[in-house]
């Protein structure tokens, strides 16, 4: 039985993460759910075994990939915050940095997991960080993928068990053959079942994830109210995303594939939750650790915004853009907000993004790129002498930049 990339490129990714729950009143989560697994927890069965084997096979072919985004000391920022939720050393965690532009994380029983960069790009602080890996530990220690293995690979009818033959084979081809664009490629040529595992929780599952990411989140003292803030995010960027297309925004929260935002309703229950918990006094000193994660990831903000703006979604572009500049303007923000207005080029655009340009080149971060296009937007408007000042400025901050001839021609050298 055969399932399309893009089948699960549509909405399987959002199965992790972004799994919908039924409209309904708002419901206070449990917050002290058990671990199902141990620090040192092995299979316990002949499926748990195979599942685990479908998920080396999986984590090898990833790891040697250019999927992942070398990134040390990401990896082990993340591994801090789980090691923080969960209060102990997290020595059976692998994580990988995927280079992928949606918002998702997920996490393999056998420990491995997969942070994408698109999911960092829209992080404001550690708290909202911890609640999404929270989330992802929940389906961890609920053995929630273990159910779903069980469950699917009884409906697709295929083996629970990945041999050396066919399956190995069909997983180098995908590694050698991938389009770039996800790592479900690999997944799918190892397992289907593997892969409907990892992007489908039932709506219950996705339910219990929650109240148990939060359940860490409170324990730990992260202000619990991110996991909240997190949903809004992801639904005002989707409102935002529509109006800037002149489309109605709908939440398809209704389907179990959906890759849109989270309906409303699971934004108030995990918001009722939060406040519930820090009015029963449950969190402690609650923090967001905000600068924490400033410093973590501002050296990948220009590569996490470039990222975005390319996907060619001016609304949502500029969503995120204006959310990271409530915590104070950049010259790395200011670049990237003129250029989404360069690509879009409705009528005005090109104003805009000079306006963002010259901005951009006031801040001491900003990217050699601003200086580039500022002094072509100068030349542009006819002023020859800061336009080739700026030009050359960029010349200075990147001489060996690919386009470093091009630049010279420009400037008559």
């Amino acid at each position: 039985m055969g399932i399309s990339r893009r089948h699960f490129v549509a909405g399987g990714l959002g199965g992790c993460l972004c799994c919908a729950v039924p409209p309904a009143l708002a419901n206070l989560l449990s917050t002290n759910l058990q671990p199902l697994m141990s620090q040192d927890y092995a299979p316990a069965d002949a499926d748990e075994r195979g599942l685990w084997q479908a998920c080396g096979k999986l984590e090898q072919d990833i790891a040697e990939s250019d999927l992942v985004l070398p990134a040390p000391d990401l990896q082990a920022y993340t591994v801090e915050v789980v090691e923080r939720l969960i209060g102990r050393p997290a020595t059976e965690l692998r994580v990988y940095i995927m280079r992928d532009s949606s918002f998702n994380a997920s996490m393999t029983p056998s420990g491995m997991m997969m942070v994408h960069t698109g999911f960092l790009a829209r992080v404001h602080n550690e708290a909202q960080f911890a609640a999404v890996i929270g989330h992802e530990a929940g389906h961890y220690f609920r053995k929630h993928m273990l159910e779903r293995w069980r469950d699917q690979r009884q409906k697709l009818a295929i083996t629970a068990f990945v041999g050396a033959g066919a399956n190995a084979a069909g997983g180098y081809s995908a590694m050698q053959g991938y389009n770039g664009q996800s790592w479900i490629d690999l997944a799918n040529s190892i397992n289907q079942a593997l892969v409907m595992s990892i992007f489908s929780f039932s709506r219950a599952q996705e339910a219990e994830a929650d109240a148990y990411g939060i359940g860490l989140m409170v324990k730990s003292g992260y202000t619990p109210q991110a996991a909240g803030e997190v949903w809004r995010q992801l639904i005002d960027e989707g409102k935002a995303s529509a109006a800037a297309r002149d489309k109605k925004y709908k939440d398809h929260a209704v389907s179990a594939y959906s890759t849109h935002p989270p309906s409303a309703d699971r934004m108030v229950d995990l918001t009722d939750t939060a406040n519930e918990a820090v009015r029963r006094g449950l969190v402690s000193a609650p923090t967001d650790r905000r600068e924490e994660w400033r410093r973590t990831i501002a050296p990948y903000m220009p590569m996490l915004l470039e990222q975005q703006v390319k996907l060619n979604d001016p609304g949502a572009s500029l969503y995120i853009i204006d959310g990271h500049a409530r915590e104070g303007w950049t010259g790395t923000l200011r670049y990237y907000e003129g250029e989404v207005y360069r690509i879009r080029n409705e009528p005005g655009d090109m104003a805009k993004a000079t306006q963002s340009y010259a901005a951009a080149i006031a801040f001491p971060d900003a990217p050699p790129e601003a200086w580039k296009a500022h002094g072509y937007a100068l030349l542009k408007a006819g002023q020859r002498e800061p336009g080739h000042e700026a030009l050359n400025r960029y010349l200075e901050l990147k001489p060996n930049a690919k386009d470093a001839a091009m630049v010279r021609f420009a400037l008559g050298q």
